[in-house]
């Protein structure tokens, strides 16, 4: 890899992720009160006006979220999307199906907004018909979020994605049987439907977002994957140094030092972890040194032209026989230089820093290594 990592993932990338969801809440909001129909709900202390005041404002309020979502998506230099990507459906290469669905989700909710705003213009007749479309965006956007999501698979999305179905499902529900049994055929439809999703969703989900190696199979460029595979065993020492970084898995007592440089040689793993998550994994003997061993682990989105935008991180440095004897995280990343700040259980601090050369072919890295208290 030309650059070991980055300094870490950018605001677009927080902000897309954050916007798409609350655009998928709000989206989710819209279209309830649409299918449950804002003039059946309405009462005496509440006047239909106010209702239809909040449908629109919560339907303006997706849009704006929707927005910023495709405007950051578009700025983030992580995926190769552009802006006719988001407005056109499946012109991209980056999980093209997927993002094409956003875009097609896109397209409808704007048709609605527009011609809602000028009604007028349209009559009454032709908005009814384009508004109904407002009802196919929701399962759209839902397909969008769920394939190209970077937090399908963490647990608070899956609630939100279920509390989404549901209230959708209620929402549906009430409607259709609302009047029973006139125009029984679209009420049944209307019902069938409702129960389809769920059931849809819980087959495919197994099979597709969240397992592993999901990103590959959605279609996301080679050239953000990368060919090397992180052994199993490194992916659990990672995510088991960066539990906790006062635990120890040796003596109690950690050996210390007033400081010193070493010559570093060792190896270096990397690949895709799943769901567009890299993984750098590299393992260090120092020479000369009591604390002979350092091992770093990297986790990240992969930057395009190399390198990791890192999210995560995990440092240990030890003896032959207590390897984790200080543990913490890294602290700075510039290129092949890695600096870190390790404790053992005593509290004693000690920062490190690694000035790397790098062989990605070979899976070799060499170096120095300079520890002061």
């Amino acid at each position: 890899m030309p650059s070991l990592a980055a300094a870490g993932p950018t605001a677009y990338w927080y902000l897309t992720r954050g916007t798409g969801t609350i655009a998928l809440i709000l989206l989710t909001l819209s279209v309830a009160f649409g299918v449950a129909n804002v003039r059946r709900l309405r009462s005496e202390s509440v006047p239909r006006f106010v209702l239809d005041a909040v449908h629109r404002n919560v339907s303006l309020l997706a849009m704006a979220f929707l927005a910023i979502h495709i405007l950051t998506s578009v700025l983030d230099s992580f995926a190769p999307i552009s802006l006719v990507n988001a407005v056109i459906p499946f012109t991209g290469t980056y999980r093209p199906l997927w993002l094409g669905l956003g875009a097609v989700g896109f397209d409808l909710m704007l048709a609605v907004i527009v011609t809602s705003l000028l009604r007028r213009r349209f009559g009454y007749r032709s908005w009814r018909i384009i508004h109904w479309f407002s009802y196919a965006s929701w399962p759209v956007a839902l397909l969008h979020g769920l394939g190209t999501g970077s937090d399908t698979r963490q647990g608070w999305m899956l609630v939100i994605v279920a509390a989404c179905v549901i209230l959708i499902v209620v929402a549906v529900v009430a409607r259709a049987t609302a009047g029973w049994p006139q125009h029984l055929g679209a009420r049944l439809s209307a019902l069938s439907a409702s129960a389809l999703v769920p059931l849809g969703l819980i087959v495919w989900l197994p099979g597709g977002p969240l397992t592993a190696g999901w990103a590959r199979r959605a279609g996301t460029p080679t050239s953000l994957l990368r060919a090397a595979a992180v052994t199993t065993a490194s992916a659990r020492a990672s995510r088991a140094g960066a539990s906790a970084p006062a635990a120890s898995s040796g003596s109690s007592s950690s050996p210390t030092t007033s400081g010193f440089t070493a010559r570093a040689t060792g190896t270096i793993q990397q690949g895709e972890l799943g769901d567009g998550v890299f993984g750098v994994d590299i393992s260090l003997t120092l020479q000369g040194q009591q604390l002979s061993l350092l091992a770093i682990h990297l986790r990240g989105q992969p930057l395009e032209g190399g390198g990791l935008a890192m999210t995560s991180s995990a440092v240990s440095l030890g003896t032959g026989s207590n390897s984790d004897a200080y543990r913490g995280a890294v602290t700075s990343l510039e290129g092949t230089n890695i600096a870190a700040q390790v404790r053992d259980p005593g509290g004693h601090v000690l920062n490190v820093l690694a000035q790397l050369q790098i062989d990605p072919s070979g899976g070799s890295a060499s170096g120095t290594v300079t520890v002061r208290p």
